[in-house]
């Protein structure tokens, strides 16, 4: 991960090729082996894939407003049990971004003593 990220850092990612039609085949017939899970912001500015240069099969990537991982019977927690689980995943990364809209508003809310619930839903 490290690696790719500083490739698209320093403008120079895409070098591994994205379809490759061996790899399309190996991970189709034989299943996922994705060695990372990231849970990153569903923000359209912070593409998963591209910040740290993968191929189709690398990551495993969790996206929501806000990067939460609040509720024992959400999705997002299910879907890393998944990946750890069955899919052997070993490492578990949160992103976070700059300017992130649903951490600003349920800051905001927080901090004027409101219910972090009339954010939406259960971002906050």
């Amino acid at each position: 991960l490290y690696a790719g990220n500083q490739r698209y850092i320093a403008g120079i990612s895409g070098q591994l090729a994205t379809y490759d039609r061996h790899l399309m085949k190996e991970i189709t017939d034989g299943g996922q082996k994705p060695f990372a899970i990231v849970l990153g912001c569903a923000d359209s500015r912070c593409p998963v894939e591209l910040m740290f240069d993968a191929r189709p099969g690398d990551i495993f990537v969790l996206r929501n407003a806000g990067n939460t991982l609040t509720s024992a019977s959400g999705s997002t927690l299910g879907s890393t049990e998944y990946a750890v689980g069955p899919l052997d995943s070993k490492l578990i990364m949160v992103t976070g971004h700059t300017n992130c809209g649903a951490v600003t508003a349920t800051v905001k809310t927080m901090l004027a003593g409101g219910d972090t619930a009339s954010v939406g839903g259960s971002i906050g």
